[in-house]
């Protein structure tokens, strides 16, 4: 099967795409090619490490990269285009490429625009009569083929929302699940330090949406200077701006430190490895995947209970005790200061024992098979194929004969893939 994954050069590297990209890739039973217009030469090398194709758009003059999305080139084949959708730009493209290539589409969403928008100073919708994001957004799921949401929390907003038109039934949750990058990255400290450093990401765009006033009030009400507040923005950021609003919320300069990040798995690393805990005192978000990070390396953390990861904590055992029910600064002061009191040797127990549980609930690989076994009833067509072809090729290795004798034209590293992704451990085709 024919699967083109789309994207900008920027979401190429978000992290539910990366390892969407990478398990996708390891099924044999796909074919799988990355379209980002203006990709960079480390997006290529990286997909090449993939073994996957990363293709640009038609050249088209003056076009932006955003527009450019809409037209693949004129020879890449699909049979299921998967869409990234963010905000008013990115997803609509969709329309144009199933139109010109006859493809099914898969739409891919990850925020609730709709309740973003409560806490943005200046909303995301236009004026004038234009639908907002959120409608636009509905309207693509609407005539989408397959629904993505991101975590329970989006997957409830979007099954909400097309209810009406009895197509909440398309909508499939995505829960994120353990990044094999960050596992083993902290080395577990002996005895605890003189500071206690506090992890927290955020933008200017949605530093209410974050809470990031939370965190600074809360690290004030803390009255005490060992508490250290480190801030982590994109790079497109006004640093200055987002210091003064810190600043603003009562925090001392001397308990403050900036950082920027472009969401790259080595910096990551580097910072899960110098705080001691990462907040997210988001008065809502759609999932919270710095969270899956810090759990992922065994950093504690402290989830608000409105974002998606704080959805999937509640269903894990232990998640409850990492997840904080409340705006108001002192109850987040408060259970900063009891996670620091436990210590290292018990925060580092408690923290595997959470990485553990959420690893049992949630895999990427599970996940990944069932949405390819999805895909393939999308497209009758090419599952028949794929049955016809696995049953000749075992068929030659029971009867000892060449795959040349019955299929010449189909490469022999890919018929051994095929054969194994058809059968089970004893043989018998599925």
């Amino acid at each position: 099967m024919n699967v083109t994954l789309a994207a900008d050069a920027d979401g190429w590297n978000k992290a539910v795409n990366g390892q969407l990209v990478t398990k996708l890739a390891q099924d044999s039973r796909v074919r799988l090619v990355g379209f980002v217009p203006k990709y960079t030469p480390q997006q290529k090398e990286h997909a090449r490490t993939l073994n996957i194709e990363l293709v640009d758009a038609k050249q088209i003059s003056g076009y932006s990269a955003i527009e450019l999305l809409a037209y693949p080139p004129d020879d890449l084949d699909i049979d299921i285009l998967i869409i990234h959708a963010y905000g008013r730009d990115l997803g609509r493209q969709a329309q144009i490429i199933q139109v010109n290539k006859q493809c099914k589409w898969i739409h891919v969403v990850h925020t609730i625009s709709e309740e973003l928008e409560k806490f943005l100073e200046r909303s995301a919708s236009t004026t004038g009569g234009q639908e907002s994001e959120h409608e636009l957004q509905t309207a693509l799921c609407e005539i989408a083929d397959l629904v993505i949401a991101v975590g329970p929390k989006v997957a409830e907003a979007y099954k909400s929302a097309l209810r009406f038109c009895g197509k909440d039934m398309n909508v499939i949750d995505l829960t994120p699940a353990i990044t094999e990058e960050f596992l083993g990255v902290r080395q577990m400290d002996a005895s605890a330090g003189e500071k206690f450093r506090v992890l927290i990401s955020g933008s200017s765009k949605y530093f209410k949406v974050k809470g990031c006033d939370i965190a600074a009030k809360a690290i004030k009400l803390l009255q005490d200077s060992s508490y250290l507040l480190l801030f982590v923005g994109q790079p497109n950021d006004n640093a200055t701006q987002i210091k003064e609003a810190l600043l603003k919320e009562g925090i001392n300069l001397n308990q403050l430190t900036m950082r920027t990040s472009s969401g790259d798995t080595e910096s990551w690393c580097r910072l899960l490895c110098e705080v001691d805990l990462l907040i997210k005192p988001s008065r809502t978000e759609g999932f919270g995947i710095s969270g899956l990070r810090a759990i992922s390396a065994d950093l504690p953390v402290l989830v608000s209970g409105n974002c998606g990861l704080g959805m999937v904590l509640k269903k894990i055992p232990s998640g409850r005790q990492h997840i904080v029910e409340s705006e108001d600064p002192q109850v987040w002061a408060d259970k900063i200061k009891e996670i620091r009191e436990k210590g290292p040797k018990e925060c580092r127990v408690q923290s595997e024992k959470l990485r553990n549980e959420y690893a049992s609930h949630f895999n990427w690989e599970t996940q990944c098979g069932q949405l390819v076994e999805t895909m393939f009833t999308m497209v009758p067509a090419k599952s028949g194929m794929f049955k016809f072809i696995s049953f000749c090729l075992l068929s030659c290795f029971i009867l000892n004969l060449t795959i040349s004798c019955i299929c010449p034209v189909i490469d022999h590293e890919f018929c051994h893939n095929i054969v194994t992704a058809a059968a089970d451990p004893c043989g018998r085709l599925l």
